[in-house]
């Protein structure tokens, strides 16, 4: 049986990969591509495995954290082995006096 390939928007996300951890950390989504290669690029002087996933369709969810559709998108095309478990991104911290 053959299967048909599901159709591909030009939206893009940002995942940061922890193979240490075997943990990914979406970032962004619903970027255009220059969007995520300008983000990619903001973000690669502080850190380490980040890639860019091909989106299926522009995700409802506004905030990343809760997007079980960057979730999917990043287990489905990036390919990693072991399948690396969900980790919320760290938010900074704000320094109280």
């Amino acid at each position: 049986m053959k299967s048909k390939r599901m159709g591909r928007s030009n939206f893009k996300l940002i995942a940061q990969y922890d193979a240490r951890r075997n943990e990914y950390s979406v970032w962004k989504h619903n970027l255009t591509e220059a969007q995520a290669l300008e983000a990619v690029a903001e973000h690669s002087a502080r850190a380490f495995a980040i890639f860019i996933i091909d989106q299926k369709q522009k995700h409802k969810a506004k905030e990343v954290d809760v997007c079980k559709a960057c979730r999917a998108d990043v287990e489905r095309e990036a390919q990693l082995q072991p399948q690396p478990k969900f980790k919320k991104k760290t938010k900074a911290r704000k320094k109280t006096r």
